[in-house]
């Protein structure tokens, strides 16, 4: 007999989440275990179009083999397709340098969206309970975390819906004992090495003896912070609003505005956690005033810039030092290139494009030297009669701290003739008395 408090509840979670329509494909991901399989159940006698998917990661001898037995069996006997793939899990795992659990995590979902682009299912289920999240938050809190982990896991993420979040484990033994609904023990699950059984064996149950009504008040708290978190969404989005800018993905954030708020390290956390920066870098980002400081994550950078904070992804290696000969028309390697031409000064007009180098062909020696700039570098900027040091010029124009790894400077006979891009040298200038002038063009194509 069908429990139908347990369908109903589901069908008023899929629907208040709005994780599905009833018309939807939706591929069950079952290992054969209490929860998957009163997934199974559920969500057919719920009335959804639905296949299953299986995935054997031989990490446990024949008892992986006879899961996916159970699992086919069942999907047999009620005509449900039925989709299983065996995984060589400790080898990729040894591979990849990473987790068992984190391989199998890899694999299983690499495999989900594999049979829902060839099959065209609408989503992929996974068994995920309330308990689930309980222990989830816990260990968050454990690990530290955000507000984000103490709303534990999300009822939907793009393709993957959870339609069980809102059972405890409780009702779907119940469930599973009242429908007799057949399953295997993981018998895995009842060794404490792994920080989530621990959590389950261990922590839950002393909490209970505190507050027997644990799960309860917990599912309270839950919606709570659920609701508290959509708060802090609304308002990092009203921030973002007004400071900021985001351009072909990088960020400039508006460095006054963020340090009037009260919490600035939380606030430039949540904007860049997602591109691995830790908490605590964050604090050491908005406490340093010290223009030019670079904090780095696996693939980004915080650079301190003068009135902004630019997030971004790291720089390449240091530009290639290019030597350039007399008659060459086309030098450097994508995205740096320049192209060169010699023209007579008769009739030639100046161009006022700073990407544009126009020099006194005669006073130059070659090779040219096209090169990244260094400390100590220093020129005569164009209208004036003395040097300069390059990083005070640079400082003057307010180019960006993190565009600064990007000036590269063009040199003959071992002095600088144009900060490319910026200024030539007033040495090298065209004058009424040049007979010939060698154009320059830098052409960027990838920064």
């Amino acid at each position: 007999m069908v429990n139908l408090s347990v369908v109903e509840q589901l069908l008023n979670h899929i629907s208040r989440y709005s994780l599905c329509k009833t018309t939807d494909k939706i591929l069950l991901a079952v290992s054969g275990g209490l929860d998957s399989m009163v997934m199974l159940h559920s969500m057919k006698a719920a009335g959804f179009s639905v296949a299953v998917v299986h995935c054997n990661f031989q990490l446990r001898g024949e008892a992986s083999g006879s899961d996916e037995d159970l699992v086919k069996a069942t999907c047999l006997q009620q005509n449900i397709p039925f989709y299983a793939r065996k995984f060589a899990t400790a080898e990729y795992a040894a591979a990849q340098r990473i987790s068992v659990q984190m391989a199998a995590r890899d694999l299983r979902y690499e495999y989900f969206r594999e049979i829902l682009d060839e099959h065209r299912y609408d989503h992929v289920a996974t068994a995920h309970h309330f308990n689930d999240v309980i222990e989830s938050v816990l260990m968050n809190l454990v690990r530290g975390t955000g507000i984000d982990g103490l709303t534990g896991i999300a009822p939907k993420k793009q393709k993957v819906i959870r339609p069980l979040l809102f059972a405890t484990r409780a009702m779907l033994l119940h469930y599973a004992i009242e429908n007799r609904i057949t399953w295997r023990e993981d018998a895995s699950n009842l060794k404490d090495e792994y920080q989530r059984n621990f959590m389950r064996h261990q922590v839950v149950p002393r909490l209970q003896e505190l507050n027997p009504n644990f799960e309860e008040t917990f599912r309270d708290t839950h919606e709570r912070l659920t609701g508290a978190n959509q708060f802090s969404r609304a308002y990092i989005k009203s921030f973002e609003s007004t400071a900021v800018e985001a351009v072909d993905g990088r960020l400039t954030i508006d460095m006054r505005k963020m340090r009037e708020l009260e919490s600035p390290a939380v606030m430039l956390w949540e904007l860049v956690k997602d591109l691995g920066f830790k908490f605590d870098q964050c604090r050491k980002v908005v406490s340093d005033h010290q223009a030019g400081r670079i904090f780095l994550s696996a693939s980004h950078q915080i650079v301190v810039d003068r009135e902004h904070y630019i997030v971004e992804k790291k720089r390449s290696a240091d530009f290639m030092t290019v030597a350039i000969e007399q008659g060459q028309r086309e030098c450097g390697v994508a995205p740096n290139l320049m192209s060169l031409r010699e023209v007579p000064r008769v009739g030639f007009r100046l161009s006022k494009d700073p990407a544009v180098a126009q020099l006194d062909l005669d006073r130059l020696r070659f090779p040219l030297l096209w090169r990244s700039w260094r400390a100590g570098d220093y020129f005569v900027p164009l209208g004036m009669s003395q040097e300069k040091k390059l990083s005070d010029f640079l400082i003057d124009l307010k180019i960006p701290f993190n565009s600064k790894a990007d000036i590269t400077v063009l040199e003959s006979g071992g002095e600088i003739i144009w900060v490319v891009g910026y200024r030539i040298s007033d040495r090298y200038k065209v004058t009424a008395d040049t007979a010939r002038v060698l154009v320059i063009e830098r052409h960027a194509t990838g920064r």
